[in-house]
């Protein structure tokens, strides 16, 4: 069984009342359709997520993409993503990092399923249109031209072909002259007209379906057409290497991050930006950050036990456990001291395996500048370090066997100390954190 994400971050959720119990995708405009949920609304996607249960589990994205949120992914969908100038739209446009993440997921094998309309500058029929500004760069970075400011048929459903398949295709857009790049298929086809491909990128795979339209509830089954079956087939296909055997390889991959408000008589920001000189530095209102990430390297399914701070094999069936760690280091390189932290373990099983979500707090007010990895000499002068809170979160994933289909770790810190001359409330605060990604590849 794969998982699949839909995105639910760059596409809004349904928010229409009809009554008090009844909300659906807007009537007028674009935003909320293509749910999952939405049993109220032709383009309400229910059908489509009903079927998807007997083979799939399924959940919604609800944050950016990123190696973090698309660790426990097999194939992620990515339904119509709105554009920002109509009412209840997202607020939130797919940025460059998005892109990156998306493709780097596709690079190590997974798969994705890109639904877009067409883009049409009209009043007089519904706004469908799809963010084009931020999805043409991704689409020109897997060489595809694709011909937005198209409408297929304005009065009638066209019958597309996938192979023996008659697909009910809206009014969509289509690939500029039908002209797809080296190792690109046709997807949906319609005399001579390409309305969605699929191709291979890196150890993955992608597919474009050029009318989001056709997994709505209005479509799925109308008369004439196979658009159940088409869709079935398509998600089938796009089944990850990694799925058909328990993982034998994963991407690792390691960032963190320090933040604080500088102050003249505390934390100067000349000091912090020593701490990391090779961190990307920014300035967020009276906040500085210095973010870090390593290259991402592959490791063998035997060397993981080595990294986590916690056994796999002890979580089923637990409730609480001791977890081991280090304190963040607030200085490069510098060595810190070790700790143990109470845990709670929350686990849902089903016939994907188990997924666990586990957590802990801890709060010392016993340590030293060294034991955070600071210098004593430097920051001794500064002021008394009081308190250090440590937060641990930690989503993992296993087979029904036990063995490991992914593994995120954030760790959070935040240091106190007494510094009366800074009027950030007369202490000096500093964040900072360490995260750890393990996602299958092949």
């Amino acid at each position: 069984m794969q998982r699949i994400l839909i995105d639910t971050f760059f596409h809004m959720m349904p928010g229409h009342r009809l009554s008090r119990n009844i909300f659906t995708g807007g009537y007028r405009t674009n935003y909320g359709r293509y749910s999952p949920f939405d049993v109220y609304h032709p383009n309400g996607a229910s059908m489509l997520f009903s079927d998807l249960q007997a083979d799939f589990d399924v959940k919604l994205l609800q944050q950016p993409f990123s190696e973090t949120t698309l660790a426990e992914a097999d194939i992620l969908v990515v339904p119509n993503p709105d554009y920002p100038l109509y009412e209840g739209a997202s607020p939130y446009r797919i940025d460059a990092p998005d892109v990156e993440a998306l493709l780097n997921f596709l690079d190590r094998g997974g798969s994705v399923i890109l639904m877009i309309n067409s883009f049409l500058s009209r009043n007089d029929f519904w706004e469908e249109n799809f963010d084009h500004e931020r999805v043409m760069p991704l689409l020109e970075k897997l060489g595809v031209r694709w011909d937005h400011n198209f409408m297929s048929d304005e009065h009638n459903i066209l019958p597309a072909k996938h192979g023996e398949l008659v697909v009910g295709y809206g009014q969509g857009g289509r690939v500029l002259d039908g002209q797809l790049p080296a190792g690109a298929e046709p997807l949906l086809t319609w005399e001579g007209q390409v309305f969605g491909f699929r191709m291979r990128r890196g150890k993955g795979k992608i597919a474009v379906v050029g009318d989001a339209g056709l997994v709505s509830n209005g479509l799925y089954h109308f008369p004439g057409f196979e658009n159940a079956a088409f869709l079935k087939k398509l998600f089938r296909d796009m089944a990850p290497a990694w799925s058909a055997a328990p993982a034998t390889k994963f991407e690792c991959f390691e960032f963190g991050h320090l933040s604080c408000a500088p102050s003249d008589q505390g934390i100067s920001e000349k000091l912090f930006r020593s701490l990391r000189p090779q961190a990307r530095f920014e300035i967020d209102h009276h906040y500085r950050h210095l973010t870090f990430e390593s290259p991402a390297r592959v490791v063998g399914a035997p060397d993981i036990a080595r990294r986590l701070p916690i056994s796999l094999d002890s979580l089923s069936g637990q409730k609480q456990l001791t977890g081991k760690f280090a304190f963040v280091a607030i200085t490069e390189g510098m060595p810190t001291s070790g700790f143990e932290m109470p845990l709670s373990v929350a686990e849902k099983k089903s016939s994907l395996g188990s997924d666990f979500t586990v957590t802990g707090t801890s709060v010392r007010e016993d340590l030293t500048w060294k034991d955070i990895g600071a210098d004593p000499a430097v920051f001794g002068e500064i002021g008394q370090l009081v308190r250090v809170n440590t937060v641990v979160q930690i989503l993992a994933g296993t087979a029904p066997d036990g063995t490991l289909r992914h593994f995120t770790m954030k760790q959070g810190q935040i240091f106190y100390d007494r510094n009366r001359r800074n009027v950030h409330y007369g202490f000096d605060i500093l964040l900072s954190s360490q995260n750890l990604v393990l996602a299958p590849t092949v």
